[in-house]
């Protein structure tokens, strides 16, 4: 098969290319409003750009032409905490996925314990086990939508000591994460191996 995406029904380049950029880890994202109220919602389309200093990138799509909450909030005050997700908690990372109003807190719909975060002030997720508390480094729309692409610079990291391995480092393995495939699919982490790269 080959697909000409200019000469392609957007709606069907979406349907692929949700299917094969796979897996994707999901970045369960709270923020802080303006006035005060928090949210939290998952994006998969979430990834490392810099490990100096550390920075990741956000890409979340608009609803009707309009900000997600995620993205108005993050770029009015300039503070989120990403959390890695587990299976564990993945019906509860769904759930947050829902269409609220902006007054709505999806911490408490979901039934999701808050604890305080150190230096931003959106709460961190209490079952969370890796916890990224992060900064605003650039917004920029980017697509036909558009759609807007957050980078946000990793200020303090908080992991659980239960998924550590024996160097003190964090073992996928015990964090179990949750990756995000095509449609309604969703993957765990079921085998791992080591290769040797070349010098």
């Amino acid at each position: 098969m080959e697909i000409n995406v200019a000469e392609t029904e957007q709606k069907e380049i979406t349907s692929f290319f949700y299917r094969i950029l796979i897996p994707r880890p999901i970045a369960w994202v709270s923020t802080r409003s303006k006035t005060g109220i928090d949210n939290l919602a998952p994006f998969s389309f979430y990834g490392g750009v810099s490990a100096n200093p550390p920075i990741v990138s956000l890409g979340i799509g608009r609803r009707a032409g309009k900000l997600k909450d995620t993205s108005q909030n993050l770029i009015d005050t300039g503070e989120c905490v990403i959390h890695l997700t587990s299976v564990e908690l993945s019906e509860k990372v769904v759930n947050t996925s829902a269409e609220l109003p902006p007054e709505d807190d999806e911490f408490e719909i979901a039934g999701l314990e808050k604890i305080k975060s150190t230096d931003v002030k959106p709460p961190r997720l209490k079952d969370a086990k890796v916890a990224l508390e992060g900064k605003l480094y650039r917004h920029l729309e980017v697509g036909n939508g558009p759609g807007d692409m957050l980078l946000v610079e990793i200020i303090r990291i908080h992991i659980d000591n239960d998924i550590l391995d024996e160097r003190s480092r964090p073992d996928p393995s015990k964090l179990d994460p949750l990756a995000r495939l095509g449609g309604r699919q969703y993957a765990s982490l079921t085998e791992a191996w080591e290769i040797i790269r070349p010098d």
